[in-house]
């Protein structure tokens, strides 16, 4: 009788590295290993209210990085956010999450120490950019496009979610549209983990985190648990703007914050079939109302429960045939 082969866990070794016997150590172990990282800043690629994001040259590793920084009066609120998100993106291992690289301390003009990380440089457009340029040509993005944009941001949400982080700001303008420079295939990278709960920390609830456009219900009350169906919620409200180029409450655009959130709650915007070509196909037409109804039901019991299962579902009811 054959013998069965070991499993996987057997003999793969996941409990830390292999130690050495051999008497020779070259770094010390205990003591600290460090050197000084240069990046050549060439230029200014994006501007914001709480700081700038610069093109960078990296010549130790040869390749291009862009450098966010922070400018140095910004609340403490905004300080956390930013380091925040160079810790999420560099404990992350994802295709579809943008990499961190570095991050550190710079004496700026006036001396005041700024903060800095670099990370991988795309170049490229974030979806709303993307968006609005199409709706400036009175055009929308083909569906099979926006089908391979969301079936690459819900795979990093999922995997955000099994690392037990939800992202919490989900929306166009942090979903980015690049190439990949190695393949020159376009890529989707989920952007900017700043204001993301950690679900294994000890804040578990926080109230009007992320964009009141794009929050689910439950973030909008106070005390609410949140999980990664509040994501899959935010992720099915882009889908809905990528596919007919409008946002589900845009007739809530000129209204109050409170009016906004009380619409997430109650609101229920009309099917995104409407808005679609009119020679779209019944079966797409009745895919893409499914799928936005399920991520988007007001109750979370009601929706996907995984942005996994948002995927499958898109990629089974929307690929060709």
């Amino acid at each position: 009788m054959q013998e069965l082969a070991p499993a996987i866990d057997d003999v793969v070794q996941f409990d830390g590295p292999a130690v050495s016997q051999r008497s020779v150590d070259d770094l010390g172990i205990g003591g600290m290993v460090g050197h000084f990282k240069r990046y050549e800043v060439r230029c200014c690629i994006g501007e914001g209210g709480m700081g700038r994001v610069y093109l960078a040259y990296d010549p130790m590793l040869r390749r291009e990085v862009a450098v966010k920084v922070m400018r140095p009066d910004v609340p403490d609120t905004e300080r956390r956010r930013f380091r925040r998100e160079a810790i999420f993106g560099a404990r992350f291992c994802h295709p579809s999450i943008v990499r961190i690289f570095d991050m550190g301390e710079h004496a700026g003009a006036d001396g005041r120490p700024v903060e800095w990380f670099s990370m991988e440089y795309l170049p490229g457009s974030d979806l709303e950019r993307v968006l609005g340029r199409a709706s400036s040509h009175g055009a929308l993005l083909p569906i099979l496009s926006v089908v391979d944009i969301f079936r690459q941001v819900l795979s990093a949400l999922h995997y955000a979610h099994e690392c037990f982080v939800v992202h919490r700001d989900v929306k166009p303008a942090n979903i980015y549209v690049t190439r990949d420079p190695n393949t020159r295939f376009l890529t989707t990278k989920l952007l900017d983990f700043g204001i993301a709960l950690d679900l294994d920390g000890p804040a578990k609830t926080e109230v009007l985190c992320g964009n009141p456009f794009y929050m689910a219900p439950e973030q909008t009350i106070h005390g609410a648990a949140i999980d990664g169906r509040a994501d899959v919620y935010a992720a099915g409200l882009s889908f809905y703007e990528a596919l007919t180029g409008r946002h589900p409450l845009d007739d809530f655009r000129r209204s109050p914050v409170e009016t906004v959130l009380s619409a997430q709650a109650k609101y229920v915007p009309p099917p995104p079939s409407r808005f679609l070509p009119p020679d779209t196909s019944s079966r797409v037409a009745q895919a893409v109302d499914m799928i936005f109804e399920r991520a988007c039901a007001k109750d979370p019991d009601e929706r996907f429960q995984s942005a996994g299962d948002m995927r499958e579902a898109m990629l089974v009811f929307l690929s060709p045939v």
